[in-house]
């Protein structure tokens, strides 16, 4: 499946070399190319572009580009799409038409450091057109004249002129001598210009920057560019670049930062995956989606800020909301402790909730009952939110009757009789009525690592108390004793819950 870079679809990956990738694309109205795509994030890359710009425009107006040629400046898209060019090549070149425009072509394209190896040239019936410029080429004057000096030489300025007969040239030969004679002083200072380094402009406003380069003699032009995140007016690039040694009369261009305003594209009723490519398109950047509950469906785009149609620089950010789909129907969740397991999953369903996790736990209510229910009675929920109920399950504790009381006092045995057999063990440190109930709890398993908080209530004669209050593993026995006067009542609790109920009857 083919990937997109800003209105185009890439193919195939021709060359890549630091900030240069070269595409084979196609245009939104299928025109089949290659794309110059531009990572242009430090000032050289930023002068490779801004040079090869210059470059098309020289071409372009000798009138030697393909149609559908496009070039972008926008903030995150530096690219040109130049579309393919099946003519044949225009080398070597035949006929002294075809030389003079491949001359043509290399004289618009000497100041700026291109050479005849950099360019493919095709001719057809209009005559020679360039099909292709390396951006990354780069040539010295010696060399741009040894490449293609055979095609520099046969433009009608480079020929040389018709000797003329004496008498028209000797006067102004003879002027020429007095003018130099009389300004010979002068004229050194013209004949040998001196030569200035070109400094660093970048980052300057233009004032400062002419200010600096006045008496070098140098003539200076000004190409606007568009970097919404950097300051207005100020210098990005130069050309020549700093350190550069030039001679008075040289051109210096300044690429000066004049961000473009633009407006905000409509984006209401998009996905929104195309409204953020329509954004980045129109030059801006796509920011954070929030969202919201609409009528639209999901992932609809509902607004943007700024709104539509709002005048925005190039290169800003511009935020979305997007549709959540329709906001879901709330319902109350009834009281369910106390019913039946099958009651409460009617009314459920009738609230258009749905049954979650059913806990059991051990109690002495009915087998089934709710005991509790999260979340609690009366809360508004979304439909079709679980509910989770914890209902009442069979328990077990073994625990005697009665337990044990001490035996009646010893009759003292008449002087007389002796006592035989073995002696009777002491009895327990018991009050009169007192007995001791041994208790013997298996505490069911709680699925969990969680230790289960045991509390054991009792009331007797003495009162109610609480003997027994701490936590014990699921699934543990817990034993013990508990002294008790009278008939005794026992409730133990589980987590809170009621888990077993006894009376405990005196003897």
């Amino acid at each position: 499946m083919p990937d997109r870079l800003g209105p185009y679809e890439t193919s195939q990956q021709e060359r890549r070399e630091d900030f240069l990738t070269v595409w084979r694309a196609q245009s939104p109205s299928g025109a089949a190319g290659r794309l110059y795509w531009f990572d242009v994030k430090g000032p050289e890359a930023r002068a490779v572009f801004f040079r090869f710009r210059k470059a098309l425009k020289a071409l372009s107006a000798l009138g030697v580009l393909p149609e559908g040629l496009e070039i972008s400046a926008k903030p995150g898209q530096y690219y040109v799409f130049w579309p393919s060019c099946d003519a044949p090549s225009a080398l070597p070149a035949k006929g002294r038409k075809v030389v003079r425009e491949v001359g043509r072509i290399l004289e618009a394209l000497r100041p700026l450091g291109f050479a005849l190896p950099d360019l493919d040239l095709r001719l057809n019936e209009d005559g020679v057109r360039v099909a292709a410029l390396d951006p990354l080429g780069e040539h010295d004057e010696a060399e741009i004249d040894r490449l293609g000096g055979r095609f520099l030489r046969a433009l009608p300025s480079a020929r040389p002129g018709r000797r003329s007969h004496a008498a028209s040239w000797v006067p102004g030969l003879l002027l020429a001598v007095l003018g130099l004679w009389l300004f010979a002083a002068g004229s050194a200072r013209y004949l040998n210009p001196p030569e200035f380094t070109v400094p660093d402009l970048r980052g300057q406003d233009p004032r400062t920057a002419l200010e600096a380069v006045k008496n070098m003699g140098l003539k200076v032009t000004f190409t606007m560019a568009s970097e919404p995140d950097r300051p207005r007016d100020l210098i990005l690039e130069q050309n020549p670049p700093p350190g550069t040694r030039v001679k008075p009369g040289r051109t210096l261009e300044l690429v000066l930062n004049r961000p473009k305003d633009g407006r905000v594209p409509p984006l209401a009723g998009q996905p929104l995956s195309e409204a953020q490519r329509t954004l980045e398109e129109a030059g801006y950047l796509p920011g954070a989606a929030a969202t919201g509950y609409s009528e639209e469906p999901e992932g609809t785009v509902l607004a943007s800020a700024p709104p539509a149609d709002a005048p925005l620089p190039q290169g800003a950010t511009v935020r979305l909301l997007t549709s959540d789909g329709p906001a879901p129907r709330k319902t109350v969740l009834p009281e369910l402790t106390g019913l039946t397991l099958e009651d409460a999953r009617y009314l459920i369903s009738v609230a258009e909730l749905r049954l979650g996790e059913v806990r059991t736990l051990p109690s002495p209510q009915p087998e089934g009952t709710v005991l509790a229910q999260s979340p609690p009675a009366g809360v508004a929920l979304d439909v079709g939110s679980p509910v989770v109920l914890t209902v009442a399950g069979r328990g077990e504790v073994l625990l005697p009757e009665q337990g044990f009381m001490a035996p009646p006092a010893p009759q003292k045995a008449p002087p007389e009789t002796p006592t035989t057999g073995p002696e009777t063990p002491p009895p327990p440190d018991l009050a009169p009525g007192e007995r001791i109930v041994p208790i013997r709890v298996p505490l069911p398993a709680s699925g969990t690592q969680a230790p289960v908080h045991v509390r054991l209530v009792v009331t007797d004669d003495n009162g109610e108390r609480t003997p027994i209050d701490t936590f014990a593993q699921g699934g543990s026995t817990l034993e013990g004793s508990v002294r008790v006067m009278g008939d005794a009542r026992f409730k133990l609790y589980l987590d809170g819950f009621l888990y077993q109920e006894w009376t405990s009857r005196a003897p």
